[in-house]
């Protein structure tokens, strides 16, 4: 009986050793995002499993004019977008979300989605310098 005892311990307390791992990309998107978030700009939006499923709730969203929602979900996209295909994809896939902001509300991004050009400023980001704040 003691074994199996032992092992539920030890299943308990395990995933308490392993540390998680970090994500080692840095990209303007991902660091504006949080950002926004931390800044009350906006919420986090739920998680998904990958851009296929951001991009579907971001349509989804513009389709019941949450405008709020369809910023957070386009950000959410591009964020996922910049981390695995890197920043120029993003970039591009940046102008195909604009063009579809323009497309549905017929105004340019600046008039239909203000909010989104505030979450995603794209500003310079140093990525050595916020690493090693985050090491720290």
């Amino acid at each position: 009986m003691k074994p199996f005892y032992l092992l539920g311990l030890l299943g308990l307390l395990l995933p308490l050793a392993i540390q998680p791992a970090e994500a080692k990309s840095c990209s303007p998107y991902r660091i504006n995002y949080e950002g926004a978030i931390t800044q009350g700009i906006i919420r986090r939006p739920s998680l998904v499993s990958n851009a296929n499923q951001s991009w579907r709730l971001f349509h989804v969203a513009m389709d019941r004019n949450d405008r709020m929602e369809a910023a957070s979900r386009a950000a959410q996209y591009l964020v996922i977008v910049s981390e695995r295909n890197g920043t120029a994809q993003a970039h591009r896939a940046r102008q195909l979300v604009e063009s579809e902001f323009t497309r549905r509300y017929d105004q340019p991004v600046e008039v239909a989605m203000p909010i989104f050009e505030i979450i995603l400023a794209n500003s310079e980001v140093d990525c050595e310098t916020n690493l090693a704040r985050r090491i720290r």
